[in-house]
């Protein structure tokens, strides 16, 4: 397990399952802020830590999907941990894409294939409690975000309560409790995002199947182009997660 020394006195536990999807543009603004980051990296053999020792912690995409537990046997092992976390130890958790999916099936949500992957760029709008949410303060009611899943929370786990939805996916951002939150978009994106997670196949034959043969270069103009508005967004949504932590363990 590789760590980024705190200098703040959090420390974050970040779970990766596959190598190239980690934290994004949130791991430089995490050693700004002085967080402390341990990596635990499924595909290099790592284990789960006790969660106890974190403030926060933050459950990353894949490939993969929920349901694939004959394939990847530690997605057993990672659902009963991440429920651990939110519900035993009640740790403030963010999970992404498969992060957000993986939170859904361990409180006892439903996650499932979407009748068409969504992949792209589009819009994510919030719903009516979101506007009063600590999380989504200071953001839009509508923005632009990355989108790569083929799979969907279809059935919120009990309590879950809705916050984001987009055109072609009902739950793309729900809270579970004060600090347990599942993002299905992508807001953590780089300039060099696409080009690194293309690199995957499964990755690559969705997004040629969704955008054509040039899709690759396509999106990684569009995200390029998009930046300048989409990193403000991310940045506020990492700053207001950052605060509801700082608030868990005043």
């Amino acid at each position: 397990m590789s760590k980024i020394l705190s200098e703040s006195g959090m420390k974050f536990l970040v779970v990766k399952h596959v190598v190239v999807e980690g934290l994004g543009a949130f791991a430089p603004w995490c050693e700004q802020a002085g967080i402390g980051l341990d990596f635990v990296e499924w595909e290099r053999g790592d284990t789960l830590p006790d969660a106890k020792n974190y403030q926060a912690v933050w459950v990353m995409g894949g490939p993969m999907n929920v349901a694939d537990e004959a394939e990847y046997p530690w997605l057993v092992q990672e659902k009963h941990w991440i429920r651990r976390v939110v519900q035993d130890l009640q740790i403030p958790y963010m999970g992404v894409c498969l992060g957000a999916q993986l939170l859904a099936s361990a409180l006892g949500g439903a996650v499932g294939a979407m009748s068409a992957p969504e992949v792209g760029l589009g819009s994510v709008y919030l719903t009516q409690p979101a506007k009063e949410h600590p999380l989504w303060q200071g953001l839009p009611e509508r923005f632009l975000a990355l989108h790569w899943h083929g799979q969907e929370v279809q059935t919120l786990p009990p309590q879950g309560l809705l916050l984001a939805s987009s055109d072609h996916c009902r739950v793309q951002a729900y809270a579970v409790g004060a600090s347990a939150f599942g993002i299905q978009f992508h807001s953590e994106v780089e300039a060099h995002t696409v080009a690194d997670w293309s690199q995957l196949p499964a990755y690559r034959c969705a997004l040629e199947q969704g955008l054509g043969a040039t899709a690759c270069e396509t999106l990684a103009q569009a995200v390029q182009d998009e930046l300048p508005a989409m990193t403000p967004i991310a940045r506020r949504l990492f700053d207001n997660f950052c605060a509801i932590v700082q608030e868990r363990w005043a």
